[in-house]
């Protein structure tokens, strides 16, 4: 058998040598990919389940951001009232999947808001590369202020219940908002470190990285431009807020089995406020909490509601009732004092959430 000629042709390099070279270039581009997708995730297929699907009662309602105009568009589930409990997603779900929480607050007689977040679900998109942390802290704000001035759900307080990344804007829109906010509940996050939970979440993508891209260079260089482009984009600041002049009540409640925030670092986030309120739900995974330790769920999250509503109307405080637009009871009561989202462009300290 002879060999045939293959005159000067240069010998094959193996795949892997040829693609060496290039290995950071290509982590650094997926990293850049997937930082935007994380404030712009691609939009679920199907219908959309709703309250109605549940057998609530409900009617929709649109909230344009004031930040740019995109409309949010939430659902308003009436209950037996006062009280009212705007409900934020995690990110890359909608509203959803808060569904359970929804029917759990009704049931227990409070009214509920819950909305898409922008570039989610109903809700309009953007195709922002920077300040995303700021404009999802405008938009609950813009909710806030709509809620409070709705009709329906006027003369009670107002509570917000965060999960995974809402927590970030459910804490920060405190002591920026002139509607007192009584009580904050933030479940699966947030963590204390923002650089840190993202590069844990970088990793957590790259394992779904095609196996040719999975080698430790690609890897390596993914995480880190993942965590640098992500912050950029977030451009939190001032983190974790400063609650010390508000009246605002607050629980965290960490996942026991969750694999995308760890529940110390949850707990971490607690510490750093006095007199939060601090649980893990045992067996669960993220934000999984109301399904697989139901019970103990309910009867805190319920309980801890209740207390804090009653201290907030014991205080005197005008929640809800009386608030109108960006205008509310700024200085009474269960308020805090107010400062507008400034744009900030930095993480404060090194610290932040994930």
């Amino acid at each position: 058998m002879t060999t045939p000629d293959t005159g000067d042709a240069p010998p094959r390099r193996p795949a892997g040598a040829l693609a060496a070279p290039a290995a950071p270039l290509l982590g650094i581009a997926g990293a850049a990919k997937h930082a935007y997708q994380l404030y712009h995730p691609p939009l679920p297929t199907g219908r959309a389940r709703t309250p109605a699907d549940r057998g609530l009662p409900m009617r929709h309602k649109t909230v344009v951001a004031s930040y740019d105009g995109v409309p949010l568009r939430a659902w308003v589930v009436p209950g037996a009232g006062p009280h009212t409990v705007v409900v934020c997603h995690g990110m890359g779900r909608t509203r959803s999947m808060t569904l359970g929480h929804i029917r759990l607050l009704h049931r227990a007689g409070h009214h509920v808001v819950a909305y898409d977040l922008r570039n989610h679900g109903d809700s309009g998109a953007d195709r922002a590369l920077t300040r995303m942390g700021e404009r999802y802290t405008s938009d609950l704000r813009d909710v806030l202020y709509a809620t409070a001035a709705d009709p329906e759900l006027r003369g009670g307080a107002l509570a917000l219940f965060g999960f995974s990344f809402s927590t970030w804007p459910a804490l920060q829109v405190v002591p920026r908002s002139r509607v007192p906010v009584a009580a904050v509940i933030a479940d699966s996050g947030p963590a204390y470190d923002v650089p840190a939970g993202l590069r844990h979440f970088a990793a957590l993508r790259g394992q779904a990285l095609p196996r040719w891209l999975r080698g430790p260079r690609t890897l390596a260089a993914h995480r880190r431009a993942f965590a640098f482009f992500a912050l950029r984009m977030l451009s939190l600041a001032d983190w974790p807020p400063d609650l010390s002049g508000c009246d605002t009540r607050l629980m965290f409640i960490g996942s026991a089995l969750d694999s995308f925030v760890d529940p110390a670092t949850v707990e971490r986030t607690a510490r750093h406020y006095p007199g939060a309120q601090y649980w893990t739900a045992a067996g669960a995974p993220h934000m999984r909490g109301l399904r697989f330790d139901a019970a103990e769920y309910e009867t805190r999250v319920l309980g801890f509601l209740a207390e804090a509503f009653e201290a907030f109307e014991a205080s005197g405080a005008s929640g809800a009732s009386g608030a109108s637009g960006a205008s509310g009871a700024s200085g009474v009561s269960g308020a805090c004092d107010v400062s507008e989202v400034s744009g900030a462009s930095g993480v404060s300290g090194g610290a932040g959430a994930a």
